[in-house]
This record gives structure tokens, C-alpha cells and sequence, in this order.
């Protein structure tokens, strides 16, 4: 008989739902407009702090999210990164047809990439 490798889901959805919660305090508590000024050498750059804390936040969510639906991680990961890269899309106003079928593509490749070599 061949043992089964049980997983333990519930620190997997503790911890999804703490990324949720800091989530919707990103939504509901920082300003979009909120930016940090970055320093290196001589050269200022200024950073939208409260965009990177959002597709981070959203990113890690969605990926525990996905994986738990799907119980695969890879497939989880790729999906949220498809959904983020979408947002962020449309965040640059690039969401054409083509730029979504392309990162569509793209990540269908590389799931059946790394499924092929699993």
C-alpha cells in the first residue's frame, strides 16, 4: 500500500487569511497617492510605496488562495501571477487583447513546462 503524503491546510489558511486581512489594510488604511524617495548615490527616485504593498499583499493572497483551490501550488502561483499581471496592465493602461493572450501564453508555456519536467 502506498502512503499518502497528507498535507495540514490549517497554518496554510491561517496564514491566508492573515495576507487577506493585511490586504484589505492596504486597500482601506494607505493613501494611493503615498510615496517613499529613495536615495541612491546622487540619483532621487521616487517610489509608489502603496502600489508595491498592494500587488504584494494581493500577489501572496491570491497564491495561497489558488493553490488551496486547485491544490497545486505551481498552478496556484501562476494564476494569481496571470491575475496581478493583468491589474497591472491595466494599472499602465497597456490591458490590450494582445498583451493579455501574450502573458496568458506565456504562463501557459511555462506551467506546461514544469509540468512536463515534474
Amino acid at each position: 500500500m502506498v502512503a499518502r503524503h497528507r498535507k495540514n491546510f490549517l497554518p496554510t489558511f491561517i496564514i491566508n487569511i492573515i495576507f487577506w486581512l493585511s490586504w484589505f489594510y492596504v486597500i482601506f488604511k494607505i493613501p494611493p497617492d503615498f510615496q517613499q524617495q529613495l536615495t541612491i548615490s546622487n540619483q532621487q527616485l521616487t517610489i509608489p510605496v502603496a502600489f508595491i504593498f498592494f500587488f504584494l499583499t494581493f500577489s501572496l493572497s491570491l497564491t495561497l488562495t489558488f493553490a488551496f483551490l486547485f491544490s497545486n501550488t505551481r498552478r496556484g502561483f501562476f494564476f494569481s501571477l496571470f491575475i496581478c499581471g493583468i491589474l497591472f496592465l491595466c494599472l499602465i493602461k497597456q490591458a490590450h487583447l494582445l498583451n493579455l493572450v501574450l502573458l496568458g501564453g506565456i504562463l501557459g508555456f511555462l506551467e506546461i513546462y514544469f509540468s512536463k519536467t515534474h
